[in-house]
């Protein structure tokens, strides 16, 4: 795949030529289906690609799409603002796709121009304004969690290793003849654990077993193994030390198997003020290449924070190219369908010129 690859016409049909499982990242912005006007002098038109009929289904129709071309650990993100067809939409995604829905982010855009024109109207409310006046748009963040990668993205690497049956053996081995040449049953050692610790034995269901394995700390194997009688020694060490190392050592031995699990999780780079909530000012109307233009500085940061450095992104809904843009300012691959053939030139025109400027700094 060539590093910008872009595509006009409708995206139903172009995604197909796309390979399955070829895409890190879905970042797009489509028609919310709510009339977007726009305004051209005195004269004001409802935006044709923004009133789609049975929307709900041809929305399922182009993430399927994406789920399809989308990794088994790919993310997406998509742009809406009417809440009330997002609740429809969240409960059919999660009844026909396996995309797993993981935040609802909100875009602030502060005290945007549109809703300080209400500040000085009419107090006793002879408008037409009966609703709060919005001020964001929502961003919703899913996994593509296939079934045979469903718990890929639930836990770490570490955390897959504690819970493989396989590893760890010489240790739960070591526990389980240890109780047994002491005489000690599961219900002994919880006894000793309530005595010395003054806690519920809940951790015991960890230490030493095949489901989310542990050891047991410092304080816990002192306080509560050794005065039980378990003894261990290696290489000159005895007891917690002695342990701990056994520990380590086949820890290091499962480092290629961590990497390969860790690498099937979906990935997420957690930077500064990481939370859902973006405070960052749209861009005026007079240097906007499209109506619905989201800032770069957002676009850029959800490929960052969701698509690994060289990964490929793909926009079913380019409008004017922000998303290839920021791809080519974050170092990551491109892949944009756009339907109509005007905006197609434009976001053509844009990532060309942010290709020179790359290429010459």
């Amino acid at each position: 795949m060539t590093d910008i690859t872009l595509m006009q016409g409708d995206c139903l049909e172009l995604m197909e030529r796309i390979p399955d499982g070829s895409v890190d990242l879905v970042l797009t912005d489509p028609p919310y289906n709510i009339g977007v006007t726009t305004r051209k002098g005195n004269k004001q038109f409802v935006n044709s690609w923004d009133k789609i009929d049975g929307y709900i289904d041809w929305c399922i129709r182009w993430l399927q799409q994406c789920e399809r071309v989308l990794k088994p650990n790919g993310v997406l993100y998509f742009w809406h603002n009417d809440m009330a067809q997002i609740a429809e939409l969240l409960e059919v995604i999660k009844r026909r796709t396996h995309l797993a829905f993981r935040s609802f982010c909100i875009w602030d855009k502060g005290d945007a121009f549109r809703a300080r024109s209400w500040h000085h109207r009419d107090p006793e409310g002879k408008t037409a304004l009966r609703s709060w006046f919005s001020v964001c748009e929502y961003c919703l963040h899913f996994f593509n969690a296939p079934k045979d990668a469903e718990s890929h993205w639930k836990h770490t690497g570490l955390d897959r290793i504690h819970s493989n049956p396989e590893c760890f053996r010489p240790l739960k081995a070591w526990y389980t003849k240890e109780k047994e040449r002491l005489g000690l049953t599961e219900e002994d050692v919880s006894k000793q654990y309530m005595i010395a610790t003054g806690r519920k034995p809940h951790m015991l269901r960890h230490y030493f077993r095949d489901s989310q394995f542990e050891i047991p700390t410092r304080a816990v194997f002192e306080s509560v193994y050794e005065p039980l009688g378990f003894r261990i020694m290696t290489q000159g060490r005895q007891g917690y030390e002695a342990m701990r190392q056994e520990y380590e050592a086949m820890r290091q031995e499962y480092e290629a198997m961590r990497q390969e699990y860790e690498a099937m999780r979906h990935y997420h780079r957690c930077d500064d003020m990481h939370c859902n909530v973006w405070h960052v000012p749209p861009i005026p109307s007079q240097k906007r290449y499209h109506t619905c233009q989201k800032p770069e500085a957002i676009l850029e940061r959800l490929i960052r924070v969701s698509c690994r450095p060289g990964g490929v992104v793909l926009d079913p809904f380019m409008g004017s190219g922000s998303t290839g843009v920021a791809c080519i300012n974050t170092g990551r691959k491109f892949v944009g369908v756009e339907l109509d053939p005007h905006y197609f030139e434009v976001a053509r025109d844009r990532i060309a010129k942010a290709q020179a400027e790359l290429a010459e700094s």
